[in-house]
């Protein structure tokens, strides 16, 4: 059985150097040089000529597959590529409402002699459709490697997701294909709609997530998914192998007999993965458990290894792209830190505590081995997904290892008896809603420690700070030696407590010695939005903090502020209240602490009021501005004018100019009628920056403003966009006034003053 576990090894590292490392046109090359190569084995002679023959041949067959699969399967398709064609496809899920507008759904696609592919549709009208359904569409067709409209590039291709299509026109339904493929499906949607039904409104979206995978209502709060996200208990909503575990030990409680358990359990597990929508991570943790269950049946030894190695394999046969999957990378990460760590964790433990007097007794041993067993698994988990974590997004977690203590507990109680709760609507409401009393209770306590300790200074740390990376180095350095050197358990005791110093001493250097001493202004790259930091010595004022593009705004501004050594907000200005200028400030309400949240009138949107909502929750003080508002931070003056447009939002935004060590105006995206109302209602200084308005649209920056303002740098908040900013207009009366021209999408970050 190791055999195929090696095999399986070379076979997904054959696929993973295609994926990252090896051309296309490369693959057959490579392949051929990994054949040719095993005949040296002829030169060797027994265990060693096996490695070799094994290895070498796992390699070849890897690349064949990696090219063949791409030449057969997906290329025909991408051939197709930013062409308009009008297509049937069968939906093979239920639609998901898009941020600020649309909806996006997926699909299986066959074009004339083509093998099936995954495709997702993006559209605007709203469409009643069920997995199952053909629906005919007139839509542009992309390849999804290159543009993921919304979407990481590699997370679609690792779904089986080859082509995206918008959608122009309306849907047609042609017909439905009741079958049993699309009934997993058919049944979550049926369940999240009792979920709906049976949980407060505030813990619906959890537990959809929790039981069925549909994370799109969670992450609509930005507060809960990202406190989940920085007190590193995401993995809690994200159906994975933790989940399947939980599955099965319910059932294996229910079912005693190991034959029977494994009839009725391997097509239980089926169907929960179909369910869930066999995401990478979900079905390396099915196929393994299946391997599990069936070898006792062939009178085999259960060897998680080797399962695990035969789940990846069977993925990346299937589809080889989702070894860019980043769930699948951290699934199979975690899975294999617990087998090779999770047990010698515990058996130390069990070592030091025999003989003691306090561990004899019933209660505190059984007390002790839960905490213990608990820990173990979670450390043996994050020891090989932390450097995972810190490369795919950006950040370490530290405050992990303890909130996953105080959870893991209570969501293997939560998991099935919400399972149970969501059947029992079915039957009965009443039961049902009395059933969800406790799970609600759990649901709330898990978010609670998730918003509590992601608000704790420097809970996460970003990949971006050195000292950080240095720190993690010296950490898995250290502690990849000891068991080489077969160092014993109190040995680790020193190398420990100086990890933990070092620690302390990397936040201590980044709060204490901050990057920007004087004041300065600094224009964040957030894509196709705006957020811009005011700083100095001792206070921070951020204006704006929203994105449409791809990445998350308050993300990137919450590692910005770390990384400059501030741990709040003095200010926090909102311009005006759309989603490229304000999605991201829920996130920052709940990773750091506000003290002032100066605002227009929000004339009842509901974006404001989810914020003020948030804002009064954690304690910050509101501050509507109707005058013109002055506020002294150290050495420089700031000046906060009120909402002197009519009509659109846009015009009835504020404005924000700073005079300091560099004098900047913000203007936000108020066009140019509303730019010479503010120069007569203010005497403006000649300037040093001007952050472009409206992200270089050709209504805003008008010749008057610069005429009068003189800037001397101009800066365009800008990313990818269908806007065409900024305009030539823009770029042309700009280069006549002499500005020099900086551009976030060109510069990143831009900044200027301070040291």
């Amino acid at each position: 059985m190791r055999k195929l576990a090696v095999a399986a090894f070379y076979f997904a590292a054959a696929i993973f150097i295609s994926r990252y490392f090896l051309p296309y046109d490369r693959l057959l090359i490579a392949g051929t040089a990994a054949l040719v190569c095993s005949s040296s084995a002829v030169f060797f002679f027994g265990n060693m000529r096996k490695r070799i023959i094994i290895a070498l041949l796992s390699l070849s067959v890897g690349f064949f597959w990696s090219w063949t699969y791409t030449t057969v399967f997906i290329k025909p398709y991408w051939e197709h590529h930013d062409e308009t064609k009008t297509v049937r496809v069968v939906v093979t899920d239920y639609p998901v409402t898009r941020q600020p507008r649309g909806y996006r759904v997926d699909a299986k696609l066959k074009l004339e002699n083509h093998p099936v592919i995954g495709i997702r549709i993006y559209y605007y009208n709203e469409a009643e459709i069920k997995p199952g359904d053909v629906i005919e569409i007139s839509a542009k067709l992309q390849r999804t490697d290159i543009t993921g409209d919304g979407d990481r590039l590699d997370f679609l291709t690792s779904k089986g997701l080859f082509l995206s299509a918008g959608v122009s026109g309306n849907i047609t339904i042609i017909d439905t294909k009741n079958t049993v493929t699309y009934t997993p499906k058919i049944i979550a949607g049926m369940i999240a709609k009792k979920i709906d039904e049976i949980y407060p409104k505030d813990i619906s979206p959890f537990m959809q997530a929790l039981l069925t995978g549909k994370r799109d209502e969670l992450y609509l709060d930005t507060s809960v998914s990202s406190s989940l996200s920085a007190s590193g208990i995401i993995h809690i909503i994200s159906i994975s192998g933790m989940h399947i575990s939980f599955l099965m030990g319910f059932l294996a409680l229910i079912i005693r007999n190991k034959r029977l358990f494994s009839f009725y359990g391997i097509p239980a597990l089926l169907f929960f993965m179909a369910m869930t929508g066999f995401t990478p991570a979900v079905t390396r943790a099915g196929i393994m458990q299946i391997f599990l269950m069936i070898a006792p049946l062939l009178r085999r030894d259960r060897d998680s290894i080797t399962s695990l190695s035969a789940a990846l394999f069977v993925l990346l046969a299937v589809n080889p792209y989702s070894s860019a999957s980043a769930g699948l990378h951290l699934s199979f990460s975690a899975t294999l830190g617990i087998i090779i760590f999770t047990t010698r964790i515990n058996a130390a433990v069990s070592d030091s505590m025999r003989g003691k007097k306090y561990y004899r007794k019933k209660v505190p041993r059984a007390v002790i081995n839960f905490v213990t067993s608990n820990l173990a698994t979670t450390t043996g988990a994050l020891i090989l997904t932390l450097p995972l974590t810190a490369v795919h997004f950006g950040y370490v977690s530290l405050i992990a290892p303890l909130t996953n203590l105080l959870t893991i507990g209570v969501v293997s109680i939560a998991f099935p008896l919400g399972l149970i709760t969501a059947t029992a609507g079915f039957i009965n409401s009443v039961i049902a809603s009395a059933l969800a009393v406790p799970v609600t209770f759990i649901a709330r306590y898990i978010i609670y420690i998730a918003r509590t300790f992601a608000a704790v200074p420097y809970s996460i740390v970003y990949s971006s700070n050195a000292y950080v990376m240095f720190w993690l180095a010296y950490v898995y350095i250290i502690f990849t030696a000891l068991p080489v050197l077969k160092a014993r358990a109190r040995q680790y005791l020193y190398p420990g407590c100086i990890a933990i110093i070092l620690l302390f001493t990397v936040i201590i250097i980044s709060a204490v010695f901050p990057v920007t001493e004087n004041n300065s202004v600094t224009v964040i790259d957030v894509g196709q939005g705006l957020s811009v930091a005011v700083t100095s010595k001792n206070h921070l004022m951020l204006v704006d903090c929203g994105s449409n593009s791809l990445n998350n705004a308050g993300e990137i501004v919450h590692e910005f502020i770390m990384d400059i050594g501030h741990t709040k907000i003095d200010l926090m200005v909102i311009t005006h209240f759309h989603a490229d200028h304000i999605n991201g400030i829920e996130f920052l309400l709940s990773r750091v602490t506000v003290s002032a949240l100066a605002i227009p009138d929000p004339e009842g949107s509901y974006l404001a009021e989810d914020i003020i909502n948030l804002a009064r929750k954690r304690g910050t003080d509101i501050i509507y501005v109707t005058e013109t508002l002055s506020i002294v931070f150290d050495d420089a003056k700031i000046y906060i004018y009120p909402p002197l447009g009519t009509g659109d939002e846009n015009e009835r935004g504020l404005s924000v100019l700073t005079i300091g060590d560099i004098t900047a105006l913000i203007t936000g995206d108020m066009s140019s009628s509303t730019e010479r109302s503010l120069m007569r209602f203010a005497e403006l200084p000649k300037l040093d920056m001007l952050v472009i308005g409206h992200h270089g649209s050709r209504y805003s920056t008008s010749e008057e403003l610069l005429t009068t303002l003189k800037p001397d740098i101009a800066v365009i908040p800008v990313g990818r966009n269908s806007f065409g900013h900024p305009s030539p207009e823009v770029i042309d009366r700009l280069d006549r006034s002499g500005a020099i021209i900086y551009r976030t999408d060109e510069h990143g970050h831009i900044a200027f003053g301070g040291k």
